[in-house]
């Protein structure tokens, strides 16, 4: 019996060193574990942001003297702050998707437009600047948009009315 007892530590003697022969050896012949992490692959920059250019709104041209001037009749305006209060028609090819913009103001000083963008944009409004040219003289239009929802134009409108004290106006867009 002494000699089976020696027989099994023996047996389990060699079996633990099996396996830590099997559990160690790998990791000296393997190479470093850095290395393996470090990848072939390049990550591309971040692409720049893209900025859609102001689009450059030129003067009317000037009438000629044959060409009679046609005064266009004022549509009927429940509320002073909407030019339009009609939602767009949902009828299918019948006329191109339309959405909505909102005029907020027209300045003739740069920097105070750019200021109220700056601060309509604090606001969550997707403002931007126009230049334009009227009677020859340049002015600056602050308009938020465009908005695809009538509804959603007409909330920004009447927020910007009561938190900036001005009067917007929701307009179509592509007028």
């Amino acid at each position: 019996m002494a000699l089976e007892e020696g027989l099994k530590q023996r047996l389990i003697g060699a079996a633990v060193l099996v396996a830590l022969v099997v559990i160690f050896v790998p990791m000296l012949i393997d190479e470093p574990q850095d290395s393996k992490l470090v990848s072939d692959h390049r990550i591309p920059e971040k692409p720049p942001a893209l900025v859609k250019p102001m689009p450059e709104i030129l003067p009317p041209k000037p009438e000629t003297a044959e060409t009679p001037v046609q005064v266009p009749e004022a549509p009927p305006t429940p509320k002073p702050d909407v030019v339009e209060k009609k939602a767009p028609s949902k009828k299918a090819g019948k006329k191109p998707p339309t959405s909505w913009m909102i005029q907020v103001a027209s300045l003739t000083v740069q920097k105070n437009a750019e200021k109220l963008v700056a601060d309509l944009r604090k606001a969550e409004m997707p403002a931007h600047l126009e230049k334009v040219a009227v009677d020859g003289k340049k002015h600056f239009r602050i308009r938020v948009g465009p908005e695809v929802d009538f509804k959603t134009a007409e909330r920004m409108a009447k927020k910007i009315k009561r938190d900036f004290k001005l009067t917007p106006k929701v307009m179509r867009y592509p007028e």
